[in-house]
Parts: C-alpha cells; sequence; structure tokens
C-alpha cells in the first residue's frame, strides 16, 4: 500500500545490560518511525520497594515532512510475586506533557502497550501500516489508569520520589515532578488554571450566546448559508495541497456527494468509476461558509458521525475568510480531524492550528469512546488563546505566546484576529492517512449540526 514504510531495521524488545546501569529494553529504526525504550534502576530507599525509571521515546515523519517526538516518562515500582506499580506521564507527538497514567500489572504484562497506542493510535505511525495485532486488542478496553489515575497518580509519585514530604506533594495535587522532567508542564487541559469551587472573589465567565447555526433539518443545502465550492474558487480536485483522492463535486441527491437524512447533512465518499481531473478516483462532499458566516473569535461546535477505512480523512476546520489563498502565514484552526479510524472501539481525534512561516503547527489529541456514535467537537476562540473540546471536555490549548504571523510580526494576536469561516469535509486519502484501500465504499459523514456562539459581555469574558 502506498504510504507503508518498509522496516529497515526492527529490534524486538530484549533487555540488553548498557553502562551505568542502563538497560535497553527496545529499539525499532523504520522509515518514518524510529523508537527507543530504556530503564534506569534507582537508588534503593528505606521501607519502599525496588525503583526504576522507564523513558519511552519516539520519532515519526510528522503529515508535512520533518521528524515530530513524543512517547513517555514513567516510575516503576517492583513488588513482590511480580507485580509491578508504574506511574507517569505520556509527551505528544509536539514534546508537551500529556495525560498521566498510573498502573498495576504482573511482570512480563502489556502496561507497555498503553505507551504503544500512544504512537500507533493517535500519529498514525507508518502512516497507513497495519496496527500491530497486540495493541489493537486492548484499545477498546476502558483500562485501570484511565478510571484512577487522577485519585492516585499524586500519592504514587510522592511517596516514590520524596519520601520527607507526604504531606506537601498530596496537598499540591500537581502529581510531582519525574525524574528527567523539566518541570515544563503541558499543553493544557481541562481544569487547567480552572475554578477550584472556592469564593475567590473572580466572577464566572460570561454567557454565550448562539448567533449562527444549522440544524440540518431540511432537504437541501441551504445556499445563504453554505457554499459546496472550494473556499478560495480552486478547482474542486485541488487536492486540498495533501494530494488527496477526491475531487468534491456539488451534487446534491441521496446517491451522490451532498445530501440530508434525518435530520442530518450527510457528506459521502465514492468510488468514482474512473480517472476524474488530476488523476482522481474518488467524489465526496465538501461545504464552507466563506462570505456567509465569517467570525472574529467565539465558540464553535458541531455534532459528527465520523466515517471508518484506511484513507478517510473527514475534518471540521476555519480558514481565513476572504480570496486569499497565503496559507499558512494567515492561519487555521483545525477544530476536528481524524485519520483511519477502526470499525468498532475507540479512535483518536485531532485539534491543530496552523500559522507562520516557516509553516509551524501546534495542537493535541483526545479519544472517543464509539467511533460509531455522534461525538461534539468545539473550539472556543478568544484573542489570546484556543481551546479545543471533545463531548463538552478540554483535551488542549494553545496560548498567544505560542503562535506568530510573519505578515504581521507586530501584532501579537495574528493571525488568528481576523474573520475566518467553517468548513466540513471528507477527503480521501492523501499525505497524513496514506492512500485508500478502495474498501467499504460509500463512506460517509454525518453532521447533525453546526452552531456558532459569541460571548455576550465581551471577546474574553467567557473564559
Amino acid at each position: 500500500m502506498a504510504g507503508t514504510a518498509d522496516a529497515q531495521d526492527n529490534l524486538a524488545p530484549t533487555t540488553v545490560p548498557n553502562w551505568g546501569g542502563m538497560e535497553l529494553q527496545g529499539l525499532t529504526v523504520e522509515n518514518d518511525f524510529r523508537k527507543l525504550d530504556v530503564a534506569v534502576p534507582l537508588p534503593a530507599v528505606p521501607y519502599l520497594p525496588k525503583l526504576s525509571f522507564h523513558r519511552h521515546a519516539y520519532d515519526t515523519k510528522g503529515r508535512f515532512g520533518g521528524w515530530q517526538k513524543g512517547g513517555a516518562r514513567a516510575l516503576k515500582a517492583h513488588l513482590p510475586f511480580g507485580l509491578e506499580l508504574e506511574a507517569g506521564h505520556r509527551l505528544d507527538r509536539f514534546g508537551n506533557r500529556d495525560s498521566e497514567f498510573v498502573g498495576l500489572t504482573f511482570t512480563y504484562s502489556h502496561l507497555q502497550d498503553h505507551h504503544e497506542n500512544w504512537h500507533y493510535g493517535r500519529l498514525g505511525a507508518n502512516r497507513g501500516a497495519p496496527m500491530p495485532e497486540h495493541i489493537g486488542a486492548d484499545r477498546g478496553k476502558v483500562s485501570f489508569w484511565q478510571l484512577a489515575r487522577p485519585i492516585f497518580l499524586g500519592a504514587a509519585l510522592a511517596l516514590a520520589l520524596d519520601d520527607d514530604s507526604e504531606t506537601t506533594a498530596a496537598s499540591s495535587g500537581s502529581g510531582g515532578q519525574l525524574p528527567g522532567d523539566n518541570g515544563s508542564g503541558g499543553s493544557g487541559g481541562a481544569g487547567d488554571g480552572g475554578d477550584d469551587g472556592g469564593d475567590d472573589g473572580v466572577s464566572p465567565p460570561g454567557p454565550w450566546n448562539m448567533v449562527w447555526n444549522d440544524e440540518f433539518n431540511g432537504n437541501a443545502l441551504d445556499t445563504i448559508m453554505w457554499s459546496s465550492t472550494d473556499s478560495y474558487g480552486r478547482d474542486q480536485c485541488f487536492g486540498g495541497g495533501n494530494n488527496e483522492q477526491q475531487c468534491y463535486t456539488s451534487h446534491e441527491s441521496p446517491s451522490q456527494n451532498i445530501s440530508f437524512s434525518n435530520g442530518n447533512l450527510v457528506l459521502t465518499a465514492r468510488l468514482a468509476g474512473g480517472v476524474l481531473n488530476q488523476g482522481r478516483t474518488y467524489t465526496s462532499g465538501r461545504i464552507q461558509s466563506n462570505g456567509k458566516g465569517d467570525f472574529t473569535y467565539g465558540k464553535f461546535e458541531a455534532s459528527i458521525k465520523l466515517p471508518t477505512g484506511q484513507g478517510s480523512w473527514p475534518a471540521f476546520w476555519m480558514l481565513p475568510s476572504g480570496n486569499s489563498v497565503d496559507w499558512p502565514s494567515r492561519g487555521e484552526i483545525d477544530i476536528m480531524e481524524a485519520i483511519n479510524l477502526g470499525g468498532s472501539g475507540i479512535g483518536d481525534i485531532h485539534g491543530t492550528a496552523h500559522f507562520g512561516d516557516p509553516h509551524t503547527y501546534l495542537g493535541g489529541s483526545d479519544i472517543i469512546s464509539d467511533v460509531n456514535a455522534f461525538n461534539t467537537y468545539a473550539v472556543e476562540w478568544y484573542p489570546d488563546e484556543i481551546r479545543w473540546f471533545l463531548n463538552g471536555d478540554e483535551y488542549y490549548r494553545l496560548t498567544q505566546d505560542q503562535w506568530f504571523s510573519s505578515d504581521a510580526s507586530n501584532d501579537p494576536n495574528a493571525p488568528f484576529d481576523q474573520d475566518f469561516h467553517l468548513i466540513l469535509n471528507l477527503a480521501v486519502g492523501g499525505q497524513w492517512p496514506g492512500n485508500s484501500d478502495g474498501q467499504n465504499f460509500p463512506r460517509q459523514m454525518e453532521v447533525d449540526y453546526v452552531r456558532v456562539y459569541e460571548c455576550a459581555e465581551g471577546p474574553s469574558a467567557c473564559k
């Protein structure tokens, strides 16, 4: 399959003694993926079990070239009877600290799969290569650490890392700092900097007022709100700049690419039955609001049921309004993207912002528990901050000091201080998901509603 890397070197996980007591536990080298696993025994501490620090690191080719880094850091306590208590945190593809985890396992069990799921599931390692069976088998389960980490992580790390400061660690609620962590924190998340429920004298956030919405209850596209063409008038077989395999059409009917059913917008990707313009072999649907629904700041939300299959790339996103194609310096906000979702179990979604020259993009990921259900995706866009949400829970936050614009270097809010419009589309193939396998067509992206809110008391009052 195109886009699949051929392994150049793949050393199966094994324990190899190394200098200073360090153990090399795994090494993988492929065309677009590299992985390293090491363990370092820590000095014995009275009254505590044997401890070791583990570092799981990987590099993977990004969507637009270059290497991205991530992995996990963990502290492991070796208990009697072959039991091991592991606690730590993951690093996302941008190097930011991500979700903490804690787990109690037997020696030689598959706790490492918790780390493996990060790069195989969330980053699409090998860009379309099949997921290893032992990893895929665990992805549909609700794991212990998903349920228990908020309660036990702080206590586990405090006990292991600071045997004389239990009270301080417990009261901080931060989960402590792992060896090798620079303490920079993460990418934000639900509850970061939030209200602790006490009376701190801070007024509650202002109200959101809905100012624009489409519930898709009609039988045709509302052309006052949407167009079914490219945002900037480019060829419908443009390929999105990613060498995607589809041509978008404006055909509206149940047997075509844009239709309406049971109060939902349905965008359908189909095999074209021949080669189209620019060599494309699929047709699909896309709608956008440029010149009809343009907004600076607010809350943008949609309820969407995502398609599955290799090469599927549904998206709910935003581009600057107007006629300029000066990308990426004018910015892009991806509210939701997903690639190559499986037909059952959990799946991964991504939220990203693109900006700058040279091209820079930052974002985060989260997990949907049922890829066959409608889920709600949203961003809250403020002058100095953008927050991403899945089903009402924040999973990533980007602040003003992280983005920049080469076209307006003296404007700290640029490029995210101008009108953007909304886009819904179902792409097929491209540089990120890899080519489609041609199976399971037609594929459908269903949208229950799109809603836009403005903060009644000012663009920053609803934080």
